[in-house]
């Protein structure tokens, strides 16, 4: 701790400056999380009936000649990572990153290739040398349609393809704020589950049914993932946001004590040397 008071000023001055960025940071992320928790409260219920309907209908036919539940010849996998494209958010990147090298591992680096959403997730994947079909930056939490429409169309293509047979997510679940998850999901390719529901009476036929829900089953899916992602990135840099403003507080508060605590020892000791010349002056 520095004991000289002018050191002692520079760094609460600097220390002041940083306050005030990151008070700022953690309101302009409260901000964007609020705007963005909204949009995912208020789509996740739609797309869980959505989730169900669609299960439904495919639960009982025996066999779909729709491509996107077919296998193709490709061995390889296709994974979606979600990062952030700037830092300041805690472990959100690091946990994702560590989950996403897991899988990685599992499966082999030489037969998964990346799509990338997200700088930091893209720039993992350079420095490790991982293949990378396509990326996705500067989006910085903002989710909107078109996104999700290129994203989805990307990862579709690249399964119809025969880049990939297998295309998954890696992305951060937010639960609440103070929960967020890792999570891996399967895209692609699409499967069918018995669910032991009442079967439904279609028309026209089921097939045509799902060959026209199939593009906006996934666009649905695609959306609420991106949304959850982002609502995630928010939360953590809030919260990291929040306890660098705090820190910030309470070294100030200590640093203001040290430098009263100087100055009055520094009066003290001028005070000393004044009395010993006057006694020095009188002898």
């Amino acid at each position: 701790m520095p004991q000289n008071l002018r050191q002692i000023k520079n760094r609460i001055r600097v220390i002041d400056n940083a306050h005030k960025v990151t008070s700022a940071m953690e309101m302009i992320s409260v901000t964007k999380l609020n705007r963005t928790e909204k949009l995912l409260r208020g789509f996740k219920p739609y797309f869980l009936k959505l989730d169900m309907l669609f299960n439904r209908i495919i639960s009982d036919q025996k066999k779909l000649s729709s491509p996107f539940f077919l296998d193709n010849d490709s061995c390889d996998i296709c994974l979606c990572l979600i990062t952030s494209d700037s830092g300041l958010c805690g472990v959100h990147n690091a946990e994702i990153l560590r989950f996403a090298e897991e899988f990685i591992r599992s499966r082999g680096a030489e037969r998964v290739k990346v799509v990338a959403i997200g700088r930091r997730g893209l720039n993992h994947c350079k420095k490790y040398g991982y293949q990378v079909l396509s990326s996705y930056t500067g989006l910085n939490g903002r989710y909107s349609d078109d996104l999700n429409d290129k994203i989805v169309s990307d990862l579709m293509g690249i399964f119809l393809n025969g880049k990939a047979g297998e295309v998954v997510i890696a992305y951060t679940n937010f639960k609440t704020a103070l929960i967020r998850r890792p999570t891996l999901v399967k895209f692609l390719k699409l499967e069918t589950a018995k669910t032991g529901e009442i079967k439904y009476l279609t028309e026209p036929e089921p097939e045509e049914v799902v060959k026209g829900l199939v593009p906006k089953y996934l666009f649905a899916k695609m959306r609420l993932i991106l949304l959850e992602a982002f609502t995630a990135e928010h939360s953590s840099r809030t919260i990291a946001m929040k306890m660098a403003t705090d820190n910030a507080e309470e070294l100030s508060t200590k640093l203001l004590l040290l430098r009263n605590k100087v100055r009055q020892a520094n009066i003290t000791q001028d005070m000393l040397e004044i009395i010993s010349s006057a006694e020095a002056l009188k002898g």
